[in-house]
């Protein structure tokens, strides 16, 4: 199985496409003016773009044959000329990148940067298992910040690809282990300047082939499973 993923500058992606919003399908021309922030205006078309890009180089043919609707859930779905994909997409942002995936099974994507202080023990403490807090704790700031946004990411993920979104009272019976077994559940990257998660709605015999664009050291992904906890 194969998996794109994708994370790029929303300033590169906008550069690169034609002038106006002809290459939008109805649906998606509507949802962008209801926006009226110029930042998300500049995400959701740099995101719909990049879904294209993936979805081309998944399927075929050429970035403008493909246009995103929503389904019953609210979550993208692709159509080329007009026929619904049996690929399925996931789409996040934050701050100035996008990132998408796109695979033959449920997939969820997330990206977080964290420009703003947040209390992440009282946020840990309301969300995760006690074992999860009282740890985070004992880390320094910096590490404390990188292990709750992986946990964060992976659970943002996880929600897309299963299709129900975050769903906070769940996550205190929810564990994130470093996958052993050859059907891992999920990937994260620590970036730069922010993190990264992949999850697939259920994991396969088979790991899937991730292909990604370079990224910032450790560019190699860490494999999760998702356990539940008493």
């Amino acid at each position: 199985m194969r998996v794109l993923l994708g994370l790029e500058a929303v300033n590169e992606v906008l550069e690169r496409l034609p002038p106006g919003e002809g290459w939008l399908g109805d649906e998606e021309r509507a949802r962008l003016a209801a926006m009226r922030h110029p930042q998300r205006r500049a995400q959701f078309l740099a995101g719909h773009a990049l879904a294209r890009d993936l979805l081309a180089r998944a399927e075929g043919g050429d970035w403008r044959d493909w246009r995103l609707e929503r389904d019953a859930q609210g979550a993208p779905c692709a159509l080329r000329r007009g026929a619904v994909s049996g690929l399925r997409i996931s789409l996040a942002h934050s701050a100035g990148q996008v990132a998408g995936a796109v695979a033959e099974v449920p997939v969820g994507v997330d990206l977080e940067h964290a420009p703003r202080e947040r209390d992440l023990l009282a946020l840990a403490e309301a969300l995760y298992p006690q074992e999860f807090s009282q740890w985070l704790a004992a880390l320094d700031e910096a590490r404390r910040r990188t292990h709750f946004y992986r946990r964060w990411t992976l659970d943002e993920a996880h929600g897309k690809a299963l299709g129900v979104g975050l769903q906070p009272k769940a996550l205190v019976r929810q564990a994130w282990l470093p996958a052993v077994e050859d059907a891992p559940h999920a990937w994260t990257w620590d970036l730069a300047d922010g993190w990264l998660a992949l999850a697939l709605g259920e994991p396969h015999a088979a790991p899937p082939r991730i292909e990604a664009p370079p990224l910032h050291d450790p560019s190699i992904p860490q494999a999760w499973s998702l356990r539940l906890v008493p």
